[in-house]
Formats: C-alpha cells, sequence, structure tokens
C-alpha cells in the first residue's frame, strides 16, 4: 500500500524549494518514490531540487531530467516508463504547497474507493477563484495538475490502452479529466463516480501580483496556453482517439491557417497572446 508523487518542474528555481520542502513534510512512511522530473529547464532548477534534496536527506527523491520542455511528454514518460507498482500515483505542480499530511490522507482514502474511482483530486485552499475551482471539483469531478492522485489499477489501464498525449497539447488537465471521466473513450457522458476527494485536503500558493514582471507575464502565458488548448480541444473532440497525432504540431497549423475563423470569439487581447504563442511553436 505505497504511493509515488512525481512533480513536474520547468524553469522553477524560485519556487522548487518549496515545493520540494513541503512534499517532505507532507509524506509518511508509505512513500515509495518521489520523481522530480525537470523538462527542458535551462535555469537552475535541477540544481536547486539537488540542494533541496541534500538539504533535507531526502534519499527518496529522485530527480529525473529530460531536454524536451514539455509537460506531456514528461507525463507519458512517467506513465509508460518510471511508473512502477504502487497503489497510488500522485502528480503535483513545482509552483504549489500541500496542506499537512495530504499525501497519506488522499492516498487511505482513494485506496479505500470502489474501484470504479480511479482519481482522487486535491481541493485548491487558497485563490481569488477558490469558490469556482472548488465547484469544478465537487460538481463537475474535474481535477487539476496542481495536485491529483491514480490509482494504479488506471495506470495500467492507460499502459494497456498505450493511451499518451500529444506533445504540445496546451490544455491538459480538461483532457485528463476527460480520459479519466470517460475511461479513455472520450464520450460526451462521464461515468459515475470515476473521482472523489477529501474536503479541506489539497494545495495552496501564493496568488499573482499586477505588481510584479514576471506574474504579469505568467498570467499573459496562461491566458495564450489555455485559449490555444481550447481550440486544440475543438478539433481533437472532433478526431478518434485512435487517430490522435504523436503532436500537435499538425494542429496547430490546421489552426493557424483557420485562425482569423476559429479566433473568432476571443477578444482581441486573447488574440493576440494566443497569435504570439502559436508563431513561436510553429517556429521550432
Amino acid at each position: 500500500m505505497k504511493y509515488n508523487v512525481v512533480m513536474f518542474a520547468y524553469n522553477e528555481e524560485k519556487n522548487i524549494t518549496s515545493s520540494i520542502n513541503s512534499v517532505f513534510e507532507s509524506v509518511d512512511e508509505s512513500l515509495n518514490k518521489f520523481y522530480l522530473i525537470a523538462n527542458g529547464c535551462s535555469d537552475r532548477t535541477v540544481e536547486v531540487a539537488n540542494a533541496a534534496r541534500d538539504a533535507l536527506g531526502f534519499d527518496k527523491l529522485c530527480i529525473e531530467v529530460i531536454r524536451l520542455g514539455d509537460k506531456c511528454n514528461a507525463w507519458n514518460k512517467y506513465m509508460h516508463e518510471l511508473a512502477d507498482d504502487v497503489s497510488t500515483h500522485f502528480f503535483v505542480d513545482a509552483d504549489v504547497n500541500f496542506s499537512q499530511n495530504c499525501f497519506p490522507k488522499l492516498h487511505n482514502k482513494l485506496v479505500s474507493t470502489p474501484e470504479r474511482t480511479v482519481v482522487i483530486a486535491g481541493l485548491p485552499l487558497t485563490g481569488r477563484n477558490l469558490t469556482f475551482y472548488r465547484e469544478l471539483v465537487l460538481e463537475r469531478s474535474c481535477f487539476f495538475g496542481n495536485l491529483y492522485g491514480v490509482k494504479n489499477s488506471f495506470v495500467q489501464r492507460i499502459r494497456e490502452a498505450n493511451f499518451r498525449l500529444p506533445i504540445g497539447l496546451n490544455w491538459i488537465d480538461s483532457f485528463l479529466t476527460k480520459a479519466v471521466n470517460t475511461d479513455l473513450k472520450f464520450e460526451k457522458t462521464n461515468l459515475p463516480e470515476r473521482t472523489t476527494w477529501l474536503e479541506d485536503v489539497g494545495y495552496s500558493f501564493e496568488s499573482l501580483s499586477v505588481f510584479k514582471r514576471d506574474d504579469i507575464n505568467l498570467y499573459f502565458n496562461r491566458i495564450a496556453r489555455y485559449e490555444l488548448g481550447k481550440l486544440q480541444e475543438s478539433i481533437l473532440d472532433n478526431t478518434a482517439l485512435s487517430n490522435w497525432p504523436a503532436s500537435m504540431h499538425g494542429i496547430n497549423k490546421e489552426i493557424w491557417k483557420d485562425f482569423a475563423n476559429k479566433s473568432a470569439h476571443l477578444s482581441w487581447f486573447q488574440r493576440r497572446l494566443v497569435r504570439r504563442r502559436l508563431i513561436k511553436l510553429l517556429s521550432k
């Protein structure tokens, strides 16, 4: 009855120590391994993470370095190459902190649920839109990359189906929520009781500030990712899972060719941000 914690990090040198410390303080003896997957980092994330591990004596922390800076690729690597036979696999982001003993609490809750329940969502505990995001978890069976746990049975289901997220997919949380709630069938109706949660157990983060340039840029990048992700989603929703591409590059080109029509519902500022992101992605 062990669990793993998997943290994805891309250029998180400013936050990584706090997040590692928070994991260290929120696990118990049932932790098997804590994987930190640094994907495409060009800053000191790995160096700072190594220092944090050594300072804590956190021997269960395993740092994996991937050249490609893509969260979908990192998720695929864990699911299909690194995941071992533990009861629960937790996925977390590298810019959040966790409530006290959240991992054993969520782990114990998830393994006690019926077979049909395969994911437990960590609840947001801070944020300006706290009420809205809580409602998404409690009423719509959503979960977010900040913190969620997956039963090993569903990891095996993913491996057997060879399900992989396309590299370059922008709205990952939405697609994983659909994958879980439809058992990888991506139908319009959710299956019952696929997800669960535990009140007051989850993650917290520092809200972005309009007075910090880095926070402003991060906010704009989020808008671009989410809105481009919705455009990508509209195409993938009409594509059979067996025909999903390994990379979103072709779909991004399709969006670009008809950008005026596909983005007509967006504000001029959103269109500008998405256009800039598309140009950057297509130039790689």
